[in-house]
């Protein structure tokens, strides 16, 4: 263990994945044993909660929790060697609040945006501010190519005022039940599943295209080679030039799930060392699940209509647990779905479900194929 850290300094083992992970099975002792390690532990504890994007309070506070933690070792007789050290301390602590300083202006916007209480309106807030509400369940809007001009469901028409390079963030909030298929000013095109929230330039700029995502969305971005377009979640990101491709990232989900169509993306992702992010590269057919907890990416082949037929009303299932299969029809239908035994959330169904029929119907057809029966109480289905 000694010679794997033998002349790492901390900022060696903290942008390190390898390095990362073979220091957090070390043993108290093993950290005691020589003063690098004990310096990465200071700087790592101080930190590791902090591993995300953070305000200007938060950042003032991380300054704080560092400060008090060399102050505390240093009168627990490390006054020497921390002195020593200070320069490395504050390389570290310099790249971290750089890299959240770097936060881009979208991901600010949607990290303070105050968006009120859920509606069962579709919700196009222009600016942070002006509300409108769209009461179709599927609704369409269409941005021109000024972005100053809107059209909702081609028969409702509103403007918007710009002005010249000074960035104006519009959001789409998609209630349960409901769905959006939104043209953005460049012509790219995004359909929005239920319970999600899209953030977007209501005009790009000559050099970048970029939107915030929560919940569920497939893109079919229009080519430009010398502006990018991408897509930013809670725990990654994808840059792409031209494509056609499907994100799940919904708040309540344990995993992100990238599905490429067509083209080729680059997917960028939180990895375990704690200054730097780690990326691959998708090929069409594939699938690349992140999960945050481990802060690893697996890909696998897939065929990828099972993952955005839902844009066509219905969806593929391949040994999917009923769990899962009922969390998804409860955020399509906006309907309560509970199960009276928790054993039966286990069960797995295959096949294919039409959701244009109601929710009650599509599980009646997954009851003629499991052993359970459907209750239907206050609006809400209960599995018994």
């Amino acid at each position: 263990m000694e010679n794997q850290f033998s002349g790492k300094k901390p900022e060696d083992i903290l942008t390190n994945d390898d390095l990362l992970e073979s220091f957090n099975r070390c043993s108290e002792s093993e950290i005691e044993k020589t003063k690098e390690l004990q310096e990465t532990r200071i700087i790592y504890n101080s930190i590791q909660s902090h591993n995300k994007r953070l305000k200007k309070k938060e950042k003032i506070s991380l300054e704080y929790r560092i400060t008090n933690s060399i102050l505390k070792y240093k009168k627990n007789r490390l006054l020497l060697w921390l002195s020593a050290s200070a320069a490395t301390i504050l390389l570290v602590m310099s790249i971290f609040i750089f890299l959240q300083e770097s936060e881009n202006d979208i991901t600010k916007f949607a990290n303070n945006i105050e968006t009120g209480p859920a509606t069962s309106n579709t919700r196009l807030i222009l600016n942070g501010k002006k509300e409108i509400l769209i009461g179709s369940k599927e609704s369409k809007i269409e941005y021109a190519n000024s972005g100053k001009e809107i059209k909702i469901d081609a028969s409702k028409k509103i403007k918007q005022t710009l002005e010249q390079d000074i960035p104006v963030f519009n959001t789409i909030i998609v209630p349960y039940g409901k769905r959006t298929q939104i043209t953005l000013s460049d012509s790219s095109t995004i359909w929005l599943n239920s319970g999600s929230k899209l953030i977007y330039p209501a005009h790009f700029s000559k050099s970048k295209r970029e939107v915030y995502l929560e919940g569920e969305g497939m893109f079919e971005v229009t080519h430009n080679k010398k502006a990018p377009f991408h897509v930013i979640t809670r725990d990654i990101e994808i840059k792409v030039l031209g494509t056609v491709f499907n994100i799940s990232a919904y708040i309540d989900d344990k995993h992100s799930t990238t599905v490429l169509e067509s083209g080729s993306v680059e997917l960028k992702y939180k990895s375990n060392a704690l200054l730097k992010q780690s990326k691959v590269d998708m090929i069409p057919g594939t699938k690349a699940v992140y999960n945050p907890e481990t802060k690893v990416v697996e890909q696998t082949k897939v065929d990828t209509q099972d993952y955005t037929c839902w844009r066509e009303g219905y969806i593929i299932l391949h040994n999917e647990s009923l769990q899962d299969i009922t969390k998804k029809l409860s955020r399509y239908y906006n309907v309560p779905i509970t199960f009276k035994n928790d054993r039966i959330k286990t069960k797995t169904f295959s096949g294919r479900l039409d959701l244009k029929n109601s929710a009650l119907i599509v599980l009646q057809i997954i009851a003629e194929t499991t052993n359970f029966s459907l209750i239907t109480n206050d609006d809400q289905i209960i599995i018994n």
